[in-house]
């Protein structure tokens, strides 16, 4: 072993025995590292800054990154850093985070970032220092252009600055009384009440100044580029520190004055750690990753974080738990067991190296005579001798020499793993093959294993009240009251049958470590308890009860520890320590635990051995609970623009007042917990109230998601904890799901409404169809009772119809003019015959109406010859079969022109009637004379009898309009009406326009004419 290391060791041995002091040289692996393997922007950190979400914040020469303990977010030149070298950073007294970057002051709005270069002034200058005051003030220290301030008015370079002596700022700080110290590269200034004055540090020339920090009494320390460490005292005493003071270096880089009153300096070599007027070092050599140091921060959670130029940041995890190794004179990482001799001085037992004294000045190996290297327990007897369990039976020494045992005694060839020297001074040795017990110089005695005896591998014996011993192994407990063996199991309730070491607790219960949990025999039975789900947390290698009243289980995944009674009460109700607590190895050795005569602890571990002061740390602080804060909100696991649903966005990126479509009830919740102590314990539990009330078990999964959420109103709460009972207070999303617009107020209202409207329709539509129908059936009985008329009418004209026709027949017959006579009686009879056969149908065509027409004409033709004309014309494309019209229509208006309208002329008259198509198919059906006229006809009317025809005409406009109103036809009627020659001329006669559908037009049909 080389001198340095001895001396080390040597000065740890003093410390750890004499004094309450353990020297940092000694601890290992009390740093951890993030760096840009764990997401970080770049290696190399310049300033560290909280912002008041509680998120840190780093620095670095590729852009800022946000941490929140578990995960970073980076920001560089696409999120808006004009400049990826962040140098510098402070948090104002409203809470904003500003970052120098390059030339600008950067501030964080929401999840924006928006820059404010310097004036023209401080173009091409770098920001290298920025602090914050009281008042809201920024102030920015640049290389080349002084210093600037920010308020609400802006940024410019500060009123009075001495710009021409002191362009070159390395740091600022604002002091807690109001004044501003301002660390250049010729001196020191100080600002109070608008006055710049320069502060000598010593007697010597201007230093370059290159950080400055305040103590909690309020003095200064400053740091100096090559002239060391100044602490200046409120009452302005100046001391200096350099390397002769046992500063590591005189370039200092950094400070920090932590809530405990330390002083932290970095430098490029390490750390000085100042407390109690002792320097302390921390280098590669105590487990630093990397000594390069530019920055130091300490969080909110009172973690400590130093940046370096190479390894990104490191979290100082605290001296609570010190680890002795090689490297500090051990002679092995693996210790099995810690003996303290007559004089206190302690041994320790390894696995690899022999037995060796702590402060390195004495070692036992087999060269030396100890029967096998793999030491595995120890122990002292009443004369003072040390005894050691080896994998090849026990050794003796006394004085730092191996004693020879007598033949038989040295349990050759057995693996000696546990040793208890009982009251009356017997050893009693555990084996793999059993139990051993030695009484002074006598042979041993032996208990084999057996149904009735001890277990395979006796790895723990410890002693009762009464005496009785009992021992650990692989087949259980046993127990031996000097009589005989009593073995308890798993079927006792033991959790595992591999039982690895014993302890019993300040209240009588006997505690056991197994592969698969601890138990507690309270003599009536046992209670299991299981600290985690995982093996290894299970998996217990040794107990050690400290003076607390607490109990130290050491497992393959770190420490546990607990008080008994509360254990027994709640099964959580335990702390685990891991690497976070700066434990170098999670992995413990089987019953490698010690506690010295003041109550400290010594465990071995595969790492080295572990040093904790119990009463230094018994009332060590619980880490604050962790902040959650809900991150972001996604539908259908992608990310969601939510700016079209929402009335705006909060400062965390978070939609306000968020409204969904029916469409979108698949949410996931994104969040996290800020929080920097343990960060791989944090825990979550959630809850969607509106969709459950309690509160889901907890997870440490960072999201949550809810699939087909019904319509309504929702929130979602989360909460936090670093699983030691206490939760966070809830972080609360609430957002609204619309529901479908069947399920909305106005689809109810229309659905009433057009249940109304329908039921009021159908109730309508059945009022109005029997009104209707009642009028058809009006309708219908009186277009029965006008085809009777007219049938009646029909038959009454025929009447005197025939007593005239024959009237002329007889005087045709009374002439002697047979040939006339029988042509108007063929006639007649033609024309009684197709009288006949009209009364019994509604309807005919055109074509028979015209040729019963023509019938009747040439009849009164015959009877009043000299008196009239007629003419029938059929104009080409009108097809008179397909025409249909109400039988005898046309015969009352032909009647009345001869009777009413020539008859009574002095002149012949005239008779047309005319058939010709016009528009949409229909055809017309024109009847004229020239005869008096209707007002000349109505005059002489009144001098006659009334006669049918008048009726006729009217009964004939009736039946025409019923069949309109029926839709069964449009016949439509307009006369009769006088017609003049021209406009105011003299009265031409009569004519009567009658329109009839026609169903089928014949264009080119041959004309029908017919003339008398």
């Amino acid at each position: 072993m080389h001198l340095n290391g001895l001396w080390r060791v040597g000065a740890a041995l003093c410390l750890l025995v004499g004094s309450t002091w353990i020297p940092a040289t000694a601890q290992q692996h009390a740093f951890r590292q993030v760096s840009p393997e764990d997401g970080l922007a770049q290696s190399q950190v310049r300033c560290m800054a909280q912002d008041a979400e509680g998120y840190l914040w780093f620095g670095t020469i590729g852009g800022a990154s946000r941490f929140d303990g578990h995960a970073f977010t980076n920001y560089g030149l696409q999120e808006g850093l004009p400049d990826a070298h962040v140098s510098a950073m402070a948090l104002d007294s409203e809470g904003v985070l500003w970052l120098g970057s390059g030339s600008n002051l950067v501030r964080r709005v929401g999840d924006r970032l928006v820059a404010e270069p310097l004036p023209s002034g401080g173009l091409g200058a770098r920001i290298m220092a920025m602090t914050a005051d009281d008042q809201g003030r920024v102030f920015a220290a640049t290389d080349g252009d002084g210093l600037f301030v920010r308020d609400d008015k802006g940024i410019r370079a500060f009123e009075g600055f001495p710009l021409d002596t002191a362009g070159s700022v390395r740091s600022v700080l604002a002091l807690s009384d109001g004044r501003l110290l301002i660390g250049l590269r010729t001196g020191l200034l100080i600002w109070e009440n608008g006055h710049f004055a320069r502060v000598a540090l010593d007697d010597a020339g201007p230093k370059a100044i290159s950080a400055i920090a305040e103590g909690r009494d309020g003095s200064w320390w400053v740091g100096t580029v090559d002239d060391g460490l100044f602490h200046i005292s409120r009452d302005g005493r100046r001391t200096t520190y350099d390397i002769e003071s046992d500063l590591i270096r005189n370039n200092v880089r950094c400070l920090l004055v932590d809530d405990r009153g330390r002083l932290w300096v970095g430098t490029k070599f390490g750390l000085n750690l100042f407390e109690d007027g002792r320097m302390r070092l921390f280098t590669i050599h105590q487990g630093m990753p990397n000594d390069n140091i530019l920055c130091a921060y300490q969080d909110h959670e009172g973690n400590i974080w130093f940046g370096t130029d190479g390894a990104g940041a490191l979290r100082y995890l605290t001296d609570r738990f010190v680890t002795f190794t090689v490297k500090d004179g051990l002679c092995s990482d693996l210790i099995m067991n810690v003996t303290a001799d007559a004089s206190g001085d302690l041994w320790l037992g390894t696995y690899d190296n022999g037995v060796c004294r702590m402060d390195g000045m004495a070692f036992v190996n087999t060269l030396d005579g100890l029967p096998n290297n793999t030491v595995w327990c120890g122990s002292v007897d009443g004369a003072g001798r040390m005894w050691f369990g080896t994998s090849d039976g026990v050794a003796r020494i006394a004085r730092g020499l191996v004693e020879p045992l007598p033949a038989g005694n040295d349990l050759f060839g057995q693996r000696v793993l546990s040793m208890h020297q009982d009251g009356r001074g017997r050893l009693w040795c555990g084996t793999r093959d059993g139990l051993s017990m030695m009484s002074g110089e006598g042979p041993v005695q032996h208990f084999p294993i057996s149904t009735n005896g001890p277990g395979r591998s006796v790895r723990s014996i410890v002693e009762d009240g009464k005496g009785h011993l009992w021992m650990a192994s692989d087949m259980g407990i046993t127990r031996f009251d000097g009589k005989g063996f009593k073995t308890f199991t798993s079927s006792d309730g033991l959790s595992d049958n591999i039982v690895q070491c014993l302890l019993y607790d300040g209240r009588g219960r006997l505690w056991a470590g197994t592969t698969n949990g601890l138990s507690c025999y309270d003599g009536e039975g046992f209670t299991t308890r299981r600290f985690a789900d995982d093996f290894g947390s299970n998996f217990i290698s040794l107990l050690i009860g400290d003076d607390a009243g607490r109990i130290w289980a050491g497992t393959n995944n770190g420490l546990f520890l607990f008080y008994p009674d509360s254990l027994l009460s709640d099964p959580g109700s335990h702390w685990h320590i891991t690497l976070d607590d700066g434990l170098r190895s999670l992995e413990f050795n089987l019953n490698a635990a010690y506690r010295d005569p003041r109550g400290r602890l010594l465990l071995g571990s595969s790492a080295g051995l572990v040093f904790h002061d119990v009463e230094r740390h018994l009332d060590s602080p619980l880490p604050p609970v962790p902040r959650v804060l809900i991150t972001g909100v996604r539908s259908f696991l992608q990310e969601t623009d939510w700016r079209g649903r929402s009335t705006g966005m909060d400062e965390h990126g978070l939609p306000i007042g968020l409204e969904l479509d029916p469409g979108r009830n698949h949410l996931t919740f994104d969040y996290a917990a800020i929080g920097f102590s343990y960060p791989d314990r944090v825990l979550y539990r959630y809850r969607l109230l509106g969709s459950e009330e309690d509160w889901l078990p907890a997870t440490d999964a960072r999201f949550a998601s809810f699939g087909n959420l019904g319509h309504g109103t929702y929130t979602f709460e989360v909460i936090a904890s670093r699983n030691d009972g206490r939760w966070s207070a809830a972080e609360q999303f609430s957002f609204t799901i619309h529901p479908p617009f069947w399920m909305r107020w106005w689809f109810f209202l229309l659905c009433g409404v057009s249940l109304f409207a329908s039921l009021w329709g159908v109730q309508r539509y059945r009022a109005v169809r029997r009104a209707r129908h009642e009028r058809t059936r009006q309708l219908m009985l009186r277009s029965r009772m006008l085809q009777l008329e007219q049938q009646a009418l029909n038959a009454n004209m025929n009447r005197h119809f025939v007593f005239n026709a024959l009237n002329s027949i007889q005087y045709h017959i009374n002439k002697q003019d047979r040939a006339t006579a029988s042509r108007y009686l063929t006639s007649f009879a033609k024309l009684i015959r197709k009288n006949l056969d009209a009364s019994q149908n509604d309807t005919t065509t055109l074509a028979e109406e015209l040729e019963r027409l023509e019938l009747y004409l040439v009849l009164e033709h015959m009877r009043f010859k000299d008196r009239f004309r007629y003419s029938i014309d059929v104009c080409p494309g009108v097809d008179t079969g397909q025409v249909r019209l109400p039988a005898m229509m046309l015969q009352p208006y032909v009647e009345n022109s001869i009777w009413h309208g020539i008859l009574p002329m002095k002149e012949p008259g005239v008779v047309s009637i005319i058939v010709e198509p016009i528009e949409n198919g229909r055809v017309v059906v024109r009847i004229e004379d020239n005869g008096i006229g209707v007002d000349h006809s109505r005059e002489t009317k009144q001098e006659r009898e009334s006669d049918h025809i008048s009726r006729g005409i009217e009964i004939t406009k009736g039946r025409a309009d019923v069949l309109r109103k029926l839709e069964l036809t449009d016949i439509r009627i307009n006369g009769p009406e006088q017609w003049y020659t021209e406009p105011g001329g003299s009265i031409q006669g009569t004519r009567v326009r009658i329109e009839l559908p026609n169903d089928a037009t014949q264009k080119n049909a041959p004309a029908l004419a017919k003339r008398g």
